[in-house]
């Protein structure tokens, strides 16, 4: 039987910055290892999708994305793309940082480092794609000439967003541990979550009220909806969120934080016995 490795004092989080970059640069060479494109399927996936879905809800659907913030008219193409950039980033840090604490059972057996770690690490290899993506996202809002000072907001939104979106994934982590079964349903509550969060149409196509049923007060009580919204307003829109949803914003992320702390100090410090 493995030994479980001793527990020193905790550290706070930044002393273990090169373990996390370690394990990031890992993920990072494994993500397309064996591909011949290599890293070019991390821009191919994402414009795949976006000229998937750019067919199927403006030629098909015809759905109309809002103008841009200079005034002229939207496309949807670009209104999709900066939609997808976010989600991107928050379903793969889910879904892949779920089994990493179990990919690191034998590591964690043998040597103490916070179970938190491995998260944070795939969260890093994950957001250097995402930040390609919206450097793309960036440019081609400069080709369509709508630029606007909002955009300096775009790292304090940034920072809130990759908080939330660890936090999530830590709490997932550390419950398939414990419980082999959220591998097999999380699948299903992240495509339940993609089609309840605006993010291949305008919140405003969602009826207020569905057969009694108030549609769209629920799609915005969804924090990731929340999320894509703050961003589309500071990058496509030019509009600076105001008070009350940068508010709603930083409440989901304190909310899901203090939850991934609770569960860390509950099963999470010693669970190198349960990998």
């Amino acid at each position: 039987m493995a030994s479980t490795a001793v527990r020193p004092t905790s550290l706070p989080p930044w002393t273990y910055r090169s373990l996390i970059w370690v394990f990031a640069q890992r993920d990072l060479k494994a993500r397309f290892k064996g591909t011949v494109g290599g890293w070019m399927w991390s821009l191919l996936l994402p414009l795949a999708t976006v000229v998937i879905y750019s067919v199927v809800f403006s030629l098909v659907i015809r759905v109309q994305p809002p103008p841009f913030g200079n005034g002229s008219k939207g496309v949807y193409f670009v209104w999709l793309l900066v939609g997808l950039v976010p989600w991107n980033f928050f379903s793969s840090t889910v879904l892949m940082g779920m089994p990493s604490l179990l990919s690191s059972g034998g590591l964690l057996q043998k040597v103490y480092f916070p179970s938190y770690i491995p998260i944070i690490s795939m969260a890093i290899a994950v957001g250097v794609q995402s930040l390609i993506e919206l450097g793309i996202v960036a440019a081609i809002l400069l080709f369509f000439g709508s630029v606007g000072w909002s955009w300096l907001l775009v790292p304090v939104w940034l920072v809130i967003f990759v908080l939330f979106t660890v936090s999530v994934s830590y709490v997932f982590a550390v419950a398939n541990v414990h419980t082999r079964d959220v591998a097999q349903i999380l699948g299903v509550i992240m495509q339940l979550v993609f089609f309840m969060t605006p993010i291949i149409f305008p919140i405003t196509m969602i009826p207020v009220d569905f057969h009694g049923i108030p549609a769209r007060a629920i799609v915005a009580a969804n924090p990731l909806a929340a999320f894509l919204i703050d961003l589309r307003s500071l990058v496509y829109e030019l509009r600076v969120p105001d008070f009350t949803e940068w508010g709603y914003l930083l409440l989901w992320t304190a909310g899901v934080l203090l939850v991934a702390m609770w569960v860390y100090r509950k099963w999470g410090q010693d669970i190198g016995e349960s990998v």
